[in-house]
């Protein structure tokens, strides 16, 4: 069966291909260089273990337990990677699949390509969580409610009353829970830790600006939903860079280092943010963020968020994210966590394509 264009690549990698020269559409803090990195020349260049190597996993799973034996693990290249093996393993022709929007096709179009029935559960931004809705999306089919949470592109992050609704909804009814869990600082407040059947997934690209590692996870307290995994990804990877195990290793020895840094960022950037939500308030509605690197607006008096963007680009050669890749409309994603004179820079050419005179 054929997959649906993804959209949001078709943005970044088709339409505006070559076009900018200043990027806000980014989902991370601002990247790293690897001279920021420690690698050891000894390090051998073989295989890695299929499931990713004994320590690394242990390093994993700690970030969300101190019983890590209860924990089983599987690193995978990207989280991307992690998010749909997955789908393939856990999801038959016939299983219904909740997800929200707006947020990653990926969450609908690949459970669709394996023939399953799919309900878009709109989450908007600066709404609660739709629990009534979701509970009517339900049915007897349903097997797996895809969340994430902090949101990304909303910005939003589900209530610790928000989730005991809606862990108490899918326990009645045996439902796989997946949260990609990107931007969550602290993994003891992971859904694994609040729900047998569920899955987190997240890697070293967005907290830590380190997404040409490509270096993801899944972690789950469901053995046998690993060990499928596992089996799938010999399809597919095979295994991870042994080398980008071994930095990977070396960076989560060293975790509250990179999370100062990307609060670091976000302490900068956020001001500048709402200074310019203030003067672009006549035209953009900003949903204030929760710790993440990236902030929604929604546009205002019927502005086109997709034609926006397009002149935004040809304007002045900044690439912002439009609602329409999120399968949504009438908004804007772009990212505050960049070294303080890019962002103002870029923010004062968003400024002037809206017509506004002050700058920050």
């Amino acid at each position: 069966m054929s997959i649906a264009n993804y959209t949001i690549q078709e943005w970044l990698f088709n339409e505006a291909k070559g076009k900018f020269k200043f990027d806000l559409a980014e989902s991370g803090v601002q990247f790293q260089y690897v001279k920021d990195l420690s690698i050891d020349d000894n390090w051998c260049l073989d295989y890695s273990y299929d499931r990713g190597c004994e320590d690394l996993r242990e390093l994993i799973k700690s970030q969300y337990t101190s019983d890590t034996a209860s924990l089983n693990a599987v690193v995978t290249h990207g989280a991307q990677e992690a998010l749909y093996i997955f789908y393939r393993t856990l999801l038959s022709s016939g299983d219904h699949v909740i997800a929200t929007s707006p947020g990653w096709q990926q969450a609908w179009e690949v459970p669709r390509s394996i023939n399953c029935d799919v309900s878009l559960l709109e989450w908007l931004p600066g709404e609660a969580f739709p629990i009534e809705e979701l509970e009517r999306s339900i049915t007897a089919q349903t097997k797996l409610l895809v969340l994430n949470s902090p949101c990304n592109p909303t910005g939003a992050i589900l209530s610790d009353q928000e989730w005991q609704n809606i862990i108490s909804l899918c326990k009645r009814k045996n439902i796989w829970i997946v949260n990609d869990e990107e931007y969550l600082l602290d993994f003891s407040g992971s859904i694994i830790n609040k729900y047998k059947l569920s899955l987190s997934v997240s890697s070293l690209s967005k907290i830590y600006g380190l997404p040409a590692l490509r270096l993801g996870w899944a972690v789950s307290n469901n053995d046998k939903i690993i060990e499928d995994m596992v089996n799938y990804k010999r399809y597919t990877s095979v295994c991870n860079s042994l080398l980008l195990e071994n930095i990977a290793k070396k960076v989560l020895s060293e975790k509250e280092m990179h999370i100062k840094r990307f609060r670091n960022y976000l302490n900068i950037g956020r001001p500048l943010l709402d200074k310019f939500a203030e003067l672009a308030k006549d035209h953009l509605e900003l949903i204030p963020p929760n710790q993440t690197p990236y902030a929604w607006f929604n546009t205002k008096n019927a502005v086109d968020s997709a034609k926006l963007v397009r002149i935004i680009l040809e304007k002045h050669q900044l690439l912002v994210m439009p609602a329409e890749v999120f399968g949504t409309k009438n908004g804007i994603r772009l990212t505050y966590a960049r070294d303080e004179q890019l962002l103002r820079t870029c923010l004062n050419m968003i400024l002037d394509t809206l017509g506004v005179s002050e700058r920050l």
